[in-house]
């Protein structure tokens, strides 16, 4: 079957060479019908949409968690996990948005468990192709906008107003970046809005951001109110995402002067700076960034916290936007006392030449101390290898790029693989006396 939609589908890329017409003669009419097999049942529970460049996967991993805090049935789909009522499974689907009737028929087993709310991870390529066709979205919050995906979009306009699909009759509420000029782009009318962020036009208007060992302590002003709170995880980006989590909760009427405790239980998801523990005094933390901004949010997040040396080991996912790559190298550079580079997901690039770019980044600063201090290792096991063997007490290592990623893809296989799993490994063989350097 699947051979056969494939073909189908290069017939049509002959007949409809234009992306516009293949979404709106292809795509647009076999969601929708997937919409009328499954019986629409997004119209038959609260979906919470969640979209926007960073942030997604963690803002909707705490909307799901305070949620569930005040005794809520719910359903998450994100990148990193996928829940249903409380049972939770990581995602192997590779994809933010997937097509064919998935989230139709995820929704249905939502629907069947009982579930009231529906927090959906959603991606702009979804969006534009189409894939949540029927869903209405009674809440909607875009964590950011910047420029992103740009092989597929192609202009910064496309890739931000694909994103304007999600508001239609059916959403009363927006919560938005107030910080972001990309997203005040977005036409946004017949809808309440609430805008979160530090400046003094929100309504959501965060202050006093304090790193703290563990987590991150910040005050919310809201309604006239000032409310101090705490969450288990570092980063002002995290701060952002958990006030964009209240922003939703808010939406849907519940008082969040109520959660201040429930915000303190807040867990990170699957492989967003998740911290692996081990016994030797240095913080191995695997997170899913890999992109310039990513790099530059989480790189500058770890490096205060640093109390010896902040190690690298990442590489750059293939059939991507390759212009960013150097940016990438460069910020390692910038920030990094050592870098290790490996394969992530190269796809059907060369991953020599993946690497390269990353390494001539690298070399425009150098700032490390000393000219050794980066390697160039293509097997990602062997490599993260490295970064451990160079960690001592006090040092912070940042394996970055899959987080809770189940596969490394290459050009004709899919090799199942996890960086958290990994690291486990690799630790435990070092406690044995066993890791190789």
């Amino acid at each position: 079957m699947k051979k056969y939609i494939r073909f189908i589908k290069k017939i049509i890329r002959i007949i409809l060479p234009s992306e516009g017409l293949i979404n709106y003669f292809w795509h647009l009419p076999i969601e929708w019908l997937y919409a009328v097999r499954y019986g629409f049942p997004g119209r038959k529970i609260t979906v919470i949409g969640v979209a926007g460049t960073k942030g997604k996967t963690t803002t909707a991993y705490f909307i799901a968690q305070l949620l569930e805090s005040i005794g809520k049935r719910v359903a998450l789909y994100s990148t990193a996990a996928v829940k249903i009522a409380g049972k939770e499974e990581l995602n192997t689907e590779k994809m933010t948005t997937p097509g064919r009737g998935f989230m139709q028929r995820l929704l249905l087993r939502a629907v069947r468990a009982q579930c009231e709310y529906a927090i959906l991870e959603i991606s702009s390529h979804g969006l534009k192709q189409f894939r949540l066709i029927g869903i209405p979205f009674p809440v909607v919050i875009f964590t950011n906008m910047m420029p992103d995906h740009l092989d597929y979009h192609k202009t910064d306009r496309d890739y931000t107003f694909s994103h304007q699909r999600m508001i239609g009759p059916k959403t009363k509420v927006v919560a938005i970046n107030g910080e972001d000029a990309q997203l005040r782009k977005l036409r946004i009318t017949g809808t309440h809005t609430i805008i979160f962020g530090k400046g003094d036009g929100c309504d959501m208007r965060i202050n006093n951001v304090e790193g703290e060992s563990g987590g991150t302590s910040f005050t919310l002003s809201y309604l006239s109110k000032t409310i101090p709170l705490y969450i288990r995880t570092l980063g002002i980006f995290n701060v952002y995402n958990a006030t964009a989590a209240l922003a939703a909760l808010r939406g849907i009427g519940v008082d969040i002067l109520e959660l201040r405790e429930n915000i303190k239980a807040l867990i990170p998801a699957p492989g967003r700076m998740e911290s692996i523990p081990n016994e030797y005094g240095y913080t191995v933390i695997v997170d899913y960034a890999h992109s310039p901004d990513s790099f530059d949010q989480v790189l500058k997040t770890m490096k205060p916290q640093t109390k010896g040396n902040l190690i690298a080991v990442t590489g750059a996912c293939g059939d991507r936007d390759a212009r960013v790559r150097p940016v990438m190298g460069k910020l390692l550079g910038q920030y990094c006392d050592y870098v290790v580079l490996t394969n992530d997901d190269p796809y059907t690039e060369d991953p020599e030449k993946i690497i390269q770019e990353l390494h001539e980044g690298i070399r425009t600063v150098l700032t490390m101390k000393e000219e050794k201090s980066y390697w160039i290792i293509m097997d990602r096991r062997s490599a993260i290898t490295k970064g451990l063997s160079l960690a001592k007490s006090g040092d912070i290592v940042m394996i970055l790029g899959k987080g809770a990623e189940q596969w490394q893809v290459f050009k004709d296989k899919r090799i199942p693989w996890d960086d958290r799993e990994v690291a486990r490994e690799l630790l435990n063989e070092k406690k044995r006396g066993t890791l190789q350097k």
